[in-house]
């Protein structure tokens, strides 16, 4: 009977003891949270064993007594120990709004709602991809974010640190950012993910932010193609707590990252981001790409073929004979036309949206239509001289024709010349349009 009573005894002090460390526990919750080893007793502790000593209290009396620089693992343990004691200090503020984790879950100044300036201190852009198909771009990089947080401020000569590096951005409050439109942002593929978050002393929080965002190009330039320029805009607001949020630019433009970018045979150039903010909207802050082609090869491949048809347009005139002329303006045209084709395959991929025609099909069509013209006079004149049984203007009777003084022959002189004023009217406006449409 004494063995079975010494082998109940214990388990009735212990679930004894627990059902008052459990009515201690609803006690305690009932009067309000309650911070065990609040930051306070970090400056009160008197212990001075190694086993009642706190590894806060110990670092902070560490760094009172010696002037030493800590050791790496002593460093980290100290910014776990401020963190720690600055999301205390918060949740002390805010206990009677009952609000879990307030240094992270809330925005600062949230019981005053004063604005909170973000300001975007720099962009760095570091690839792009362009679809020349779709209009589209994407563009990759990164951001850096500057505000204040009165919530992060310490004690400079309590804790001999300038700055708080915080290791995760759930430990502390940082702005969502999101595309201008929120409900398909995430559709068109923009992603922000935010890389490192370090704090002052002041409360001047730092954040680097990488981005990936994708939208469509105005392809409005199209038309001087192959030195169209591609419109590309972008834009940002805050996700969360937009009444309270408001952006502002450092006035810097947009950088290239000097190891990772590269250009693609494009000119890149940005304008200097912008933001938008109107009391009764939502903060917004905008930029554009402006991609020009730097694709050398491409202005060669289409420059030559101009330069040729254009050169062989103005030689006809120079010979003589009708006929001859007409065969070479024939021979000219197929020439045009073949190359009409060839940059009709060559640009049809990237034909605008717009329904803009590039410059130099522009031209070749131009030249086609006064390259028919003129075909089209030759061979009137050339029919006409025919039919009047009057022969050509050749130089070697050059003399016996001026002694003529024929009605008939008059008449075709008059003619000849004025087709070869026609001409050269023809001839000057091609010239003026090469220049105008090639140059």
């Amino acid at each position: 009977m004494t063995k079975i009573w010494n082998f109940i005894l214990p388990i009735v002090v212990f679930v004894g003891f627990a059902q008052g460390q459990e009515q201690n526990q609803v006690g305690a919750a009932a009067n309000g949270p309650h911070i065990v080893n609040s930051p306070n007793a970090l400056f009160q502790a008197r212990a001075t064993g190694s086993v009642q000593l706190d590894p806060c209290q110990y670092m902070l009396q560490l760094l009172n007594q010696t002037n030493k620089d800590l050791m790496q693992h002593e460093e980290n343990t100290l910014e776990q120990c401020l963190y720690y004691f600055l999301a205390g200090e918060s949740a002390k503020k805010l206990a009677k709004l009952n609000i879990p984790h307030p240094i992270a879950s809330i925005p600062p100044n949230y019981i005053s709602q004063q604005p909170v300036t973000i300001n975007f201190a720099q962009f760095t852009l570091q690839h792009f991809e362009l679809n020349e198909h779709l209009k589209d771009i994407s563009i990759h990089g990164y951001l850096e974010l500057n505000w204040h947080d009165d919530r992060l401020v310490w004690s400079q000569d309590t804790w001999k640190k300038n700055k708080l590096v915080v290791h995760s951005f759930h430990h502390v409050w940082v702005p969502l950012l999101g595309s201008q439109n929120p409900e398909n942002h995430l559709k068109n593929g923009d992603a922000f993910e935010i890389r490192k978050v370090e704090t002052t002393f002041q409360g001047n929080v730092t954040a680097k932010v990488a981005f990936s965002l994708r939208t469509f190009c105005d392809d409005t330039d199209f038309e001087n193609y192959p030195n169209d320029v591609y419109k590309c805009c972008f834009s940002f607001e805050p996700q969360q707590d937009r009444e309270v949020i408001q952006f502002t630019s450092s006035g810097l433009p947009i950088f290239t990252d000097p190891k990772n970018f590269r250009d693609y045979g494009w000119g890149v150039s940005g304008t200097v981001p912008e933001s938008f903010d109107d009391p009764s909207e939502i903060a917004q802050l905008g930029f554009c790409l402006n991609l020009k082609r730097a694709h050398s090869s491409l202005k060669v491949e289409l420059a030559i073929p101009l330069f040729i048809t254009t050169v062989l347009f103005l030689l006809p005139p120079l010979f003589g004979s009708v006929k001859i002329q007409i065969y070479l303006k024939m021979f000219v045209m197929g020439l045009q036309f073949m190359t009409l084709l060839i940059f009709s395959t060559r640009i049809a991929p990237f034909l605008s949206s717009t329904a803009s025609t590039p410059k130099p099909m522009r031209f070749l069509e131009i030249a086609l239509v006064f390259n028919l013209i003129s075909i089209t006079t030759s061979i009137i004149l050339f029919c006409f001289l025919n039919i009047s049984g009057v022969e050509e203007y050749n130089l070697e009777k050059y003399d016996e024709q001026v002694t003529q003084t024929s009605y008939q022959k008059d008449w075709n002189n008059v003619f000849r010349a004025a087709h070869a004023v026609l001409m050269a009217t023809i001839s000057a406006i091609v010239i003026f349009v090469y220049i105008v449409y090639c140059l």
